[in-house]
């Protein structure tokens, strides 16, 4: 390090980071383009690039900033002029000259990680304030995604997969009887029926397309690309698991269900709340011979559950199971979801919620239309599933309105 340097100097070029070089090193490049400059500087420049891409172990910044610097390159070069170097030089021209002419001594250090020192000439002069946003900048390598609801039905059902297009099971139509007869009496005589019932595998799709240019020269375009796509198609699963209309769509369970009834509690229920319907739809459903296991929720409904206080102001929220840490209202676990519409409720058995699945989400790329010509790709997320609860099954699943169920109540 020169000793005519001064301490503001010698602060700004000493112990340099290989993030940092980078920085003042694209810094170099705005102020080479705001000038004449010469050939020769060109051509020092241009080494330095080049060098920096030979350069075996790169990160995807330093692979970023080193396309930046070779689009810089270009604009530099087209006004560049053969004139000489100027007696004196500015900081920054006397960093590309020390630079350049030890740049291979100072990527074999950036390589091990190391820092290093640039030895600038006595020349060197400090001209203006620095302004500007070159090298105050750190990119978060984090994208900030739009949120998407919890994704939940699909890890509560009864998921397997199938082989074909067609799921078939058997259904029972007519259940035998029996009755108590006396000695001798003719026996009564049952019967029992059967009925094949298949349902057909449904697909879900989704595409995007995006230019070879910007898949090569971003980075995290690639992988955030496939995580759209693919939390796309699953929260399209998660959605229709629950409302779907069926037709090329998949059978809600909403649709399935039963619907909620008051039955014997019909006006007998004082001061009727949520909970209170929740409980008595899982009273219909045991009534049936079911056994309910969880009941989906949407976020603002759970908050009025939690915030329901006794008429002394105490709270009456739910319990929590104390492995899991889940809620639980009348035995039933409770399920947020965004999915379901607000004020609304489903109680199930969700075992009894069937799901096989044909081709879990997958992906591929590939060109349509004119995609070639155009330098696109397109890529394609899908899903081959079907869902499905047995006739015999639908009163495993109780649905409802809040505000209709607590006015029967």
């Amino acid at each position: 390090m020169s000793e005519n340097l001064t301490p503001e100097q010698a602060d700004i070029i000493a112990n340099l980071t290989p993030e940092q070089v980078l920085e003042r090193i694209n810094g170099l490049f705005d102020a080479a383009m705001e000038t004449m400059a010469s050939m020769e500087e060109v051509e020092e420049l241009k080494s330095a690039v080049n060098s920096l891409k030979n350069l075996d172990k790169k990160n995807s910044e330093m692979e970023k900033t080193i396309a930046r610097f070779e689009g810089k390159l270009e604009a530099i070069s087209s006004k560049a002029v053969n004139n000489v170097e100027a007696p004196s030089r500015s900081l920054g021209q006397a960093m590309v000259k020390s630079f350049t002419n030890n740049h291979k001594t100072i990527l074999d250090t950036i390589e091990k990680g190391q820092t290093f020192n640039l030895d600038v000439k006595t020349d060197t002069t400090i001209t203006g304030d620095y302004t500007g946003n070159i090298a105050l900048s750190v990119l978060d390598p984090e994208v900030n995604r739009i949120a998407r609801p919890t994704r939940r039905i699909l890890e509560i059902a009864n998921v397997g997969t199938t082989t074909s297009k067609f799921v078939t099971y058997i259904q029972q139509t007519v259940q035998s009887t029996g009755a108590w007869v006396a000695e001798a009496v003719l026996k009564a005589q049952g019967q029992v029926q059967y009925q094949e019932v298949s349902v057909e595998v449904k697909k879900i799709a989704a595409t995007l397309k995006v230019s070879k240019e910007m898949m090569a020269d971003l980075a995290f375009v690639s992988s955030e690309v496939n995580i759209e796509l693919m939390e796309n198609v699953e929260q399209k699963i998660d959605f229709s698991l629950l409302n779907g209309a069926g037709g090329t769509d998949l059978v809600g369970l909403v649709s399935t269900a039963t619907t909620w009834a008051a039955g014997t509690f019909a006006g007998t229920v004082t001061q009727p709340n949520v909970s209170d319907v929740i409980r008595v739809g899982k009273s219909q459903s045991e009534a049936l011979n079911f056994y309910p296991t969880h009941v989906v929720l949407h976020p603002s409904d759970v908050a009025a559950i939690q915030l329901t206080k006794s008429t002394a102001g105490d709270y009456t929220y739910p319990i929590f199971l104390p492995t899991t840490g889940e809620m639980m209202i009348a035995g039933l676990i409770i399920v947020q979801s965004n999915n379901i519409t607000a004020g609304t409720f489903l109680i199930g058995d969700f075992s009894k919620a069937n799901v096989k699945i044909r081709e879990a989400v997958n992906m591929s790329v590939g060109y349509v239309d004119d995609d070639f010509q155009r330098n696109m790709v397109t890529i394609l997320c899908e899903a081959r599933l079907v869902n499905y609860v047995k006739a015999n099954d639908t009163g495993a699943f109780i649905k409802g309105v809040f505000a209709t169920c607590i006015a029967a109540l």
